[in-house]
Order: structure tokens, then sequence, then C-alpha cells
């Protein structure tokens, strides 16, 4: 790691080469004793139609079959493509009628993947327009105004009152099977930024609407495999955070001494 991050911009090109790796089932060995993929959507599509069936969410329309020219790199023989609205579900809207905990950008930790403390408590009457998403727990929210800046997060813990988000993000709640690390790590890869940003329209602030987004193609590994890279990728990027505070270290050190 030493010598690569020593290189211009040496730390970021290691996160994204970590990623990159880690979304390519690159990252650790696959394991034949994982259960298959197949088995693993197939859990997926009856959650889909349960909820379904059950009016919890709605039906959505129907996506195209995935072609050959749409996906970017080959997969693993235990790994299948799918769409992400394949295997997440929206959490539903409401018109604020009480308090509630407001979620905006500027509420977004990017750089931790969470939620900072800096929400907003507002009452009905102070509601903004766009305050209408809900949201759950383990849910990921992707702000698809300027996507590239990567305002991407996990809804890791309760709120109260009740959160509910700007209608700047895409709410992607991963149905039983898709751990949401491994697609929160997935959303910041290079292969779907490079979607994304082929997608997006308008000049002062690009963005993807929320069907081309759900129209993304997500590579889905066992279970047990996604868990396995979600422990690498946070080990390694770890040990890049390492590498970034010991350079500001070394640069510090460097101008006291050119001061001297």
């Amino acid at each position: 790691f030493a010598p690569l991050a020593d290189a211009p911009n040496g730390v970021q090109k290691l996160r994204e080469l970590i990623l990159q790796l880690a979304v390519q089932g690159k990252l650790v060995p696959q394991d034949s004793n994982d259960e298959p993929t197949a088995v693993l959507l197939a859990k997926i599509k009856a959650e889909k139609e349960r909820l379904i069936q059950e009016k919890k969410i709605k039906k959505s329309e129907p996506l195209p079959p995935i072609e050959a020219d749409e996906v970017p790199f080959d997969l693993p023989k235990t790994w299948e493509w799918v769409r992400l609205d394949d295997v997440c579900r929206d959490c539903g809207q409401k018109v604020p009628n009480q308090p509630f905990t407001y979620i905006d950008v500027s509420s977004i930790n990017k750089e931790r993947g969470i939620i900072s403390e800096e929400v907003k408590l507002l009452t009905a009457a102070n509601a903004p327009s766009r305050a209408r998403k809900l949201v759950e727990v383990g849910t990921v929210i992707y702000s698809t105004v300027r996507p590239y800046l990567l305002n991407i997060a996990i809804i890791d813990k309760a709120f109260d009152p009740e959160p509910i988000v700007s209608t700047a993000f895409a709410v992607l709640h991963p149905l039983r099977g898709l751990f949401n690390k491994f697609l929160y790590h997935y959303l910041r890869s290079k292969p779907f930024i490079e979607y994304v940003e082929a997608e997006m329209t308008g000049m002062a602030y690009p963005a993807i609407n929320d069907t081309k987004l759900q129209k993304g193609l997500v590579p889905i590994p066992p279970l047990a495999e996604q868990r396995r890279i979600v422990s690498k990728v946070d080990q390694l990027m770890a040990l890049c955070d390492e590498l970034e505070a010991q350079q500001q270290q070394q640069q510090t050190a460097r101008v006291k001494l050119n001061n001297a």
C-alpha cells in the first residue's frame, strides 16, 4: 500500500481500486459451500411478491431483460446480474402531518456513509415541499441530484420523531438477501458511477431520475460472500485512513521544517 499511496492522489486511487476489485469478485475467494445466488434471488423475488400482495409496496413496471452490451464486466460463476429494482424497494411517501426528523443532502456524512448528527427536527407546518420520502433502518439513500458527489448513506439507526428524507434522494431498501453495506459500496464504485454519469441530464444541477436509476445493473454474490467482501473492504479502507493520517502528519512536519 505505502508505495502506491505515495503517488499523486494515491490513497484515493487505492480506494477506487479496492471497490473495483470488490464488486468484480476479485477481493475475496468464492466458496462453493455458499448458498447459490439463484436460490437467493428466488427468495428475494418471493419476498417482493408477498409485499405486493400485502399492499405494502406497489407493483413496479416490468424492466427490460439484461442485454449483453449492458454488462460492464464479467462476473464469477457464482454471481448474477440483476437490475436495482429487482432487489430493492421503496418505503412509501407522505405529507408530514406531525413533527418529524428531516434528512436532506446536507445531513449526510458521505465519507463514513452515515447520517450525521446535523438532522433537522421540524413541525408539519414548517415542512419543506421536498420532505416526502419515508425510510427505515437499513435503507440506503442515494442523492440523485449531482450524484457524482456521492452523497450516499445508510439509515443506521432509528430516529425519533420518524425520519422523512428529501425527494432529492432515491430510497433503496434492500430486500432480504441483499446486504445493505454491499449495495452501498457498489453504488460508490466506478462501474455504477459511470452508468449514472451516462444517464444523468441537466447542466447546472445534473441529475438522474429514479426510473433510470432503478434500471441500473447490480452484481449479486451469495449473501455469505457479500458479508466477506464488506468485511475486507472495511479492513482495507481503514488502512487507507491510516495512510492518509500519516501523510497529513508528514506534510505538517515538512511545513514546520520549511518554516524553521
